[in-house]
């Protein structure tokens, strides 16, 4: 959340086969340039048939071309067998069953009632479309976008929600992601980036990015004439063939796009935009399967000073139905954040979302402890800007959890809640009172004090993340399950409380007890000196992201280079 700044991610056995180490990552990375060697040549492999790429225009929605032709694979054993590191494990649902023991879960589940954990709508109507929707997956795909922050970036809680959904409904792939590592942050749990060549970069945590965004919140751009970015996952993915959704903008016909996966080798030509009035494009790679190391190089054949190539990110996606469940996170974004996404129209056109989850507020509220007077208006513009794309997709709003800066609390959260709340019901909106479920007010304390919050009182454990995760999943099947079981109610809809509610996470830690107790920092912590210059002008930069345009100028990109640099996956987020 606050730049600059650095903190201490532990993990608490999100799976039997975790590592029990802990990991620094940056909560938001300083905009800086590293010089590294130059990159090596990549060996020039023999041309493959060019695959049929499909352009995204800006803004109209994309034509996805039907029955493009694909180029042939080729498979080189010697390429798996030059391959780093040890095979992964075999792909396994990832479970709160399994991450903190079967006893506990079970207990927990019975404690935390559908009657508190559940979706609210206003207009039933929202649920019975929801239920439609959910009950198509199993002919189609049911497909989530999950917008959001650092809360969200890190994938525990979008890991354990996607696996559980898919384990009900079928898989329907593993959805966005992007080497992180050129954007000098964390990655997602499930996986870690490196890269070679010189890359600038941006994201929606600036209030003017320099550089156009795509729908995941990132943008990498290079000029190397050989650049690359590889993609090491934890685990490998699901038998069966997949489809690359790779997301892209070059303003040269002469970039080459290779693949590598296993023995797997896949290279195209890539379009380009002549002129100045650029825009994204889509081309599709489709692969009988997938390993858990995926290379890519991009290869400019005939470069130019002016030659650019610039990388959105890429949606894993299988060829069966199910559910795909998208993390779109980006950590220290606020409200402001979807509006800075240039290509969003036309990149979630080809996700074709069904429900969209709107997941910031923590960045808007913690560094003046207020709600900003333009947020509601930068909330509203926001629903509006998903609703003109995306009609029929459903959207949920989500509140925050009681939070703690600098060891103060943030009252802003309560007054949060209750803002959302009237939002969702005046824009037609679902809503998951994340800020009750988690137990209201100095909820945060007790999370802290059994090991599921981290010690900033701000950000969750890995735990506290998939518990997280857990409900909101669970949240939704409850909510289609009372709707099925009330047919002639109008509304699901419950009174905002701050005080903890009897069902609440937190009052199952008090009364359970399942995990050891901690030290209370909050009580013992030292009085909070007053804030330096530099960290009042990051809150007013902060700050300014659920605000209205104003005349400063945007800010430089972040500038990567290295011959090779790896981001790991987060610890915690």
């Amino acid at each position: 959340m606050k730049r600059n700044s650095f903190m201490t991610f532990l993990i608490r056995g999100l799976s039997t086969r975790a590592v029990a180490s802990a990991a620094a990552c940056a909560l938001l990375v300083a905009c800086a340039t590293n010089q590294g060697e130059p990159v090596k040549a990549v060996p020039t492999m023999p041309a493959l048939p060019v695959v049929s790429i499909t352009p995204v225009a800006t803004p109209a929605a994309p034509q996805v071309v039907k029955n493009a032709p694909v180029p042939q694979l080729q498979r080189r054993p010697s390429l798996a067998a030059a391959a780093e590191g040890a095979s992964k494990p075999a792909f396994g649902w990832k479970t709160l069953p399994e991450l903190i023991g079967a006893e506990k879960a079970q207990l927990f589940y019975t404690f935390v009632t559908p009657e508190v954990n559940t979706l609210e709508a206003a207009n039933v109507q929202l649920l019975q479309r929801l239920r439609d929707k959910w009950d198509g997956a199993a002919q189609g795909r049911f497909t989530v976008l999950h917008f959001g922050d650092s809360h969200v970036q890190g994938g525990y809680g979008a890991q354990i929600s996607r696996h559980k959904l898919q384990s009900l409904m079928g898989s329907a792939g593993r959805g966005m992601v992007f080497p992180y590592a050129i954007a000098k942050t964390y990655s997602q749990n499930d996986y870690k980036s490196s890269f070679e060549g010189e890359w600038v970069t941006a994201n929606s945590i600036q209030v003017y990015p320099k550089l156009p965004l795509g729908v995941s919140g990132f943008v990498a751009r290079t000029a190397s004439t050989q650049s690359a970015f590889t993609l090491q996952f934890n685990q490998q993915f699901e038998p069966g063939a997949k489809v690359l959704k790779f997301m892209y903008r070059s303003t040269s016909a002469a970039y080459r796009l290779r693949m590598q996966s296993g023995d797997l080798l896949w290279e195209s030509e890539l379009q380009g935009d002549d002129g100045s009035q650029g825009s994204s494009r889509m081309v599709e790679i489709a692969v009988p399967q997938l390993f858990d190391v995926i290379r890519f190089d991009v290869v400019n054949a005939d470069p130019k000073p002016e030659d650019t190539f610039e990388l959105h990110g890429l949606s894993i996606e299988n060829k069966t139905p199910g559910v795909i469940y998208h993390n779109l996170g980006v950590g220290g974004a606020a409200y402001g954040a979807l509006r800075s996404q240039a290509y969003f129209e036309a990149q979630s056109s080809l996700l074709a979302p069904d429900l969209v989850i709107l997941d910031w507020g923590t960045n808007d509220l913690i560094y003046k402890n207020t709600v900003p007077e333009q947020l509601k208006a930068t909330i509203v513009e926001t629903i509006r800007k998903v609703r003109a794309e995306h009609p029929d997709a459903l959207i949920v709003l989500t509140s925050v959890q009681d939070t703690y800066f600098r060891k103060q609390p943030i009252t802003a959260t309560w007054d949060f809640a209750q803002l959302i709340r009237r939002i969702a019901q005046e824009n037609d909106c679902l809503l998951y009172d994340w800020y009750r479920v988690a137990g209201g007010a100095d909820a945060m304390r007790t999370w802290y004090a059994y090991g599921l919050a981290q010690p900033d009182h701000v950000h969750l454990s890995g735990t506290g993340y998939a518990i997280k995760g857990d409900l909101l999943a669970q949240a939704m099947l409850n909510a289609m399950s009372w709707r099925k079981n009330n047919p002639d109610k109008t509304s699901l809809w419950v009174d905002a409380q701050q005080a903890e509610v009897p069902r609440s996470v937190s009052a199952w830690l008090k009364a359970l007890q399942p995990f050891q107790l901690r030290p209370d920092l909050i009580r013992v912590s030292a009085p909070v000196k007053a804030k330096s210059k530099a960290t009042a002008a990051n809150a007013k930069t902060a700050s300014r992201h659920g605000a209205k345009a104003n005349q400063s100028k945007p800010k430089a990109a972040v500038k990567s280079t290295t011959k090779s640099k790896s981001s790991k996956s987060q610890k915690t987020p």
